[in-house]
């Protein structure tokens, strides 16, 4: 193989890292490089199949922790659970993603005060709130992807200033967002 071929290879494999892996970035990843690349199924089709899970897993006994759990800190995005996909995505096939605005704009749609201080944490002054959030169902409260007590340790794992009192704030069960604004703050720490 000749060194084009390689850099081409090379080239087609970081723009298939950097596109994600969802389906649909798989998706526009191939429309641009192949031709005649099938489209996505109907809306309808993906909310029907969508229902047909969330039956069988309803038609299944929860074990009585999970059920416990999922009732005490279960959470659901409204428009989801209310069926209104629309709100987010579109019915026609006019954007490959199938949503109404880009991912790192749509939230601010219905969310538009979510940055109201000077100080914005990154994640979230760039739009990327599924960093932290899922975009439809929960384990957690306020659709976090993780547990609360460890959400922050994902990307924040230098060490702390004042380490010695996080040690033991934590310790005794509080989290970041007991005394942090995750979104923004009036100071450089997002303090509450």
């Amino acid at each position: 193989m000749g060194i084009a071929a390689r850099q081409v290879l090379w080239l087609l494999a970081a723009l298939v890292l950097l596109s994600g892996c969802g389906p649909a970035a798989t998706h526009r990843f191939l429309v641009t490089f192949f031709d005649e690349v099938p489209s996505f199924p109907p809306q309808e089709q993906y909310c029907a199949e969508l229902d047909e899970q969330v039956r069988k897993k309803a038609a299944e006994p929860p074990r009585k922790s999970e059920a416990v759990e999922q009732k005490l800190q279960g959470s659901s995005h409204p428009p989801y659970a209310e069926k209104r996909c629309n709100g987010c995505h579109q019915s026609d096939k006019t954007s490959v993603s199938g949503l109404l605005k880009p991912p790192n704009e749509l939230c601010f749609m219905c969310h538009p005060k979510i940055l109201k201080h000077r100080f914005a944490h990154g994640p979230a002054a760039e739009g990327e709130c599924l960093g932290c959030h899922l975009p439809h169902e929960a384990s957690y409260p306020s659709l976090l992807a993780r547990p609360p007590a460890s959400l922050c340790d994902r990307c924040h794992s230098e060490r702390r200033a004042a380490a010695g009192m996080h040690d033991r704030i934590t310790k005794s069960g509080v989290v970041c967002v007991d005394c942090h604004d995750p979104h923004s703050g009036t100071s450089k720490y997002f303090l509450k």
